[in-house]
């Protein structure tokens, strides 16, 4: 009589690797992929960014994230289009803001001042960089959430423009420019003052300054 077979066990997963297994079997690793490049983008920089340390912090195989995105540059692409999606939703909470034109573009201003204080390393991508001297060809989404943001800020412009707020003798898109150029400039000048702030007076002070600059610039726009 032959001895029975041992039945053989196979070894349990452990806690931790069946966690990162169930936590990535649903496809949401893309979203976990760009929610830590973007803080390792604003913590220490572009050229720090990298997929396989990515992957290695998320605790997944190296080329995991790559499904997702073939090359760093398609990563790049990828922030700067949520950078641009998160711009058209600030700039529709300013155009629900008030009926009135001009706190239309005073909340526009303060809408992006604040989006670019909290994402600055970002917000240099979405503007210039990498990504537009590259030559690799940019996205139909980012393309596509780029123009819906320009166009949210120029509604809003124009708007102004047509209620006899604003000046109407200069095109639309220049006097928006102007006035972009203007929230832009404050809040990369700015950058470093924001972050040193360590109280909630300080921040009131910083805030109270963003709302005076703003009624400045718009008084130079105003019909």
């Amino acid at each position: 009589m032959k001895p029975a077979k041992k039945k053989q066990t196979l070894p349990k997963p452990s806690p931790s690797s069946s966690a990162k297994a169930s936590r990535y079997h649903h496809g949401n690793l893309r979203e976990k992929v760009l929610e830590l490049s973007k803080k390792v983008l604003e913590t220490t920089g572009v050229s720090s960014l990298s997929l396989r340390d990515i992957a290695n912090e998320l605790g997944v195989s190296h080329t995991a994230p790559y499904r997702h995105f073939p090359k760093k540059m398609d990563l790049l692409q990828a922030l700067v289009t949520e950078g641009f999606r998160e711009l058209t939703e600030a700039m529709e909470r300013a155009w629900n803001h008030s009926e009135d034109p001009l706190e239309k573009v005073k909340m526009a201003g303060v809408e992006y001042i604040f989006l670019l204080l909290r994402n600055p390393r970002r917000t240099e991508l979405m503007f210039g960089g990498e990504i537009y001297v590259s030559g690799d060809p940019l996205s139909d989404e980012l393309r596509e959430c780029g123009k819906l943001a320009y166009l949210g800020m120029f509604k809003i412009v124009e708007y102004g423009q047509k209620s006899l707020k604003l000046k109407n003798s200069v095109p639309t898109d220049t006097l928006m420019m102007s006035f972009w150029s203007g929230v832009h400039g404050f809040a990369v000048l700015n950058e470093r003052k924001w972050k040193q702030i360590k109280s909630k007076e300080e921040e009131e002070s910083f805030r109270k300054e963003v709302n005076q600059i703003l009624e400045i610039m718009i008084e130079g726009t105003r019909l």
